[in-house]
Parts: C-alpha cells; sequence; structure tokens
C-alpha cells in the first residue's frame, strides 16, 4: 500500500515548517519531514538551512578551510 504523494502546496507547506522550526524539532522530527519532500523541495530546505547556519555564525564561509 504506497502513499500518495504530496502536492506542491503541502511540500511548501513543510519547506516552511522547517525553515520556522529548524530551531526547535528534533533531529527525528525534521527528518521526517524533510523525507517527504521531492529533491527540489529538499534544496530548497537544504539552502535554508545553510542560510540559518551562515547567519548564526556570522560568516558564510564558516566551514571552509580558507
Amino acid at each position: 500500500m504506497s502513499k500518495e504523494p504530496l502536492s506542491e502546496d503541502e511540500q511548501d507547506d513543510i519547506v516552511t515548517e522547517l525553515a520556522v522550526n529548524v530551531e526547535t524539532l528534533s533531529e527525528e522530527e525534521f527528518e521526517h519531514l524533510y523525507r517527504q519532500l521531492d529533491i527540489d523541495h529538499q534544496i530548497q530546505v537544504n539552502d535554508n538551512v545553510r542560510e540559518f547556519a551562515n547567519n548564526a555564525v556570522g560568516d558564510e564561509h564558516w566551514d571552509s578551510d580558507n
């Protein structure tokens, strides 16, 4: 019994939820929502998380070897 894929709107809602709650969701909750997304929406989440980390550290090159 396979589950029907989420609509674009449902996936957009998950992207927003993950962006807004990146600090408060448990890793399990985050992963559960993230796995429901198609690759394009996962890329959006990845970009949002990266931007959050850049802002938190104060440098977009924080993980660079340079």
